[in-house]
C-alpha cells in the first residue's frame, strides 16, 4: 500500500525540505527526486517548490499539496498495520496518542497487559499536548487517543474513560490545614508546561474561586513539580492519578481550599472516519476494564 513513486517522493520532500535528505530517505539518486517533483509541478500546473542553493522551499500550492500528500501516505501505512492485525495472530503496531496524565499513569500498565495477551502486535505511546494529540488523529498518524479536557471537533469522537479529581497538594507539614483566599493568594503555586491541560483546568479553577495567584513557578515536568512541592517550595494542583503515590508515603499532602472542586473527564478520542483494528478494539476494552470506574472505587 504505497503512492506512486513521484508522490512519494514529493512527500519525502515536504517532510525533510531537502532533495539530498529526500534522496536518502527514499534511497534514490537526487537528481531522480528532482525529476519526480518536476512531474508532479506539470501535472498540477504550478510551482510547488522553491528551488534553492541549499534545499528549497514549499510554496503555498505545494504546502497544500503536502498536507494532503502526507495525510494520505499516514492514512495508506495505518490500514497497512491494520490488514495485519486480522490475522489469526494479530501482528504489526499498534500507535496511541496520549496527554500527560493518561501516558504517565494510565496506560503503561495497561500496555504491559496488553502485551502479554498480544505477543506479535508492538504497541508505541506518543506524548504531547491535547491539542497535538489532536494534530496526530486527524493525520492519521495514530489509531487513537486519550486525552484529559478534550475540545470537541467535527471529525473527532469521544469516549469518556473515567472520571479525574484536581487536587491541592503541598508539603507534607500542610497536612488537614485548611487554605484560606489570601492563603491561596500568597502561596507559590508550582505549575508544569505550557499547553497541559490539568494547568489549564487549575487556572479555571482559580478564575471561578477569584483566586489570582502572587507568585507561580513553571517546572518542564509534573515530577519536577511534585518534588518542589515536597521541598517546601509551594502548592500545585494536580490529577488525582499524579500524586496517588506520595499522598500514600506522606511525601505529599492534600490541601483543603474552601469552595475547591474541580474534576473533568478523560476521554478516547478517536477520528470518526477511521474504523479501530482489531488489536486497537482490544486495547480500549482493556482501558475500560482496568479504568472504567468512579475515583472513589479508584481510589478504594
Amino acid at each position: 500500500m504505497e503512492l506512486e513513486a513521484r508522490l512519494r517522493a514529493f512527500a519525502a520532500f515536504a517532510r525533510r525540505r531537502s532533495f539530498s535528505a529526500a534522496a536518502r530517505e527514499l534511497r534514490i539518486s537526487q537528481p531522480a527526486v528532482s525529476k519526480h517533483i518536476a512531474e508532479v509541478e506539470r501535472e498540477a500546473g504550478m510551482k510547488l517548490v522553491e528551488r534553492r542553493p541549499r534545499g528549497g522551499e514549499l510554496t503555498p500550492a505545494g504546502e497544500f499539496l503536502a498536507n494532503h500528500v502526507l495525510r494520505a501516505q499516514a492514512l495508506l501505512a495505518q490500514a497497512a498495520r491494520g490488514v495485519a492485525a486480522f490475522r489469526q495472530r494479530p501482528t504489526g503496531s499498534l500507535v496511541i496518542v496520549a496527554s500527560g496524565v493518561p501516558a504517565t499513569y494510565l496506560l503503561p500498565e495497561v500496555v504491559v497487559t496488553f502485551q502479554r495477551a498480544h505477543l506479535g502486535v508492538r504497541v508505541s505511546i506518543v506524548q504531547g499536548a491535547s491539542a497535538q494529540t489532536m494534530d496526530a488523529l486527524r493525520s492519521h498518524r495514530a489509531e487513537f487517543g486519550v486525552v484529559g479536557g478534550f475540545a470537541a471537533a467535527p471529525e473527532i469522537e469521544a469516549e469518556p474513560l473515567v472520571e479525574e479529581e484536581i487536587v491541592v497538594v503541598g508539603p507534607p507539614q500542610l497536612a488537614g490545614r485548611r487554605m484560606s483566599r489570601r492563603d491561596a493568594e500568597a502561596a507559590t503555586w508550582i505549575s508544569p508546561y505550557e499547553g497541559s491541560a490539568t494547568r489549564a483546568a487549575v487556572e479555571a479553577a482559580w478564575a471561578d474561586s477569584g483566586i489570582t495567584p502572587s507568585r507561580r513557578l513553571e517546572l518542564p515536568s509534573w515530577e519536577a513539580v511534585k518534588l518542589a512541592v515536597a521541598r517546601g517550595h509551594g502548592v500545585a494542583g494536580c490529577s488525582q492519578f499524579t500524586v496517588e503515590g506520595e499522598l500514600r508515603a506522606g511525601s505529599l499532602a492534600l490541601v483543603r481550599l474552601r469552595g475547591w472542586k474541580v474534576r473533568r473527564t478523560i476521554s478516547i478520542v478517536r477520528h470518526r472516519d477511521a474504523a479501530l483494528t482489531p488489536s486497537a478494539q482490544a486495547f480500549v476494552a482493556m482501558l475500560h476494564a482496568r479504568w472504567g470506574r468512579s475515583p472513589a472505587r479508584q481510589r478504594r
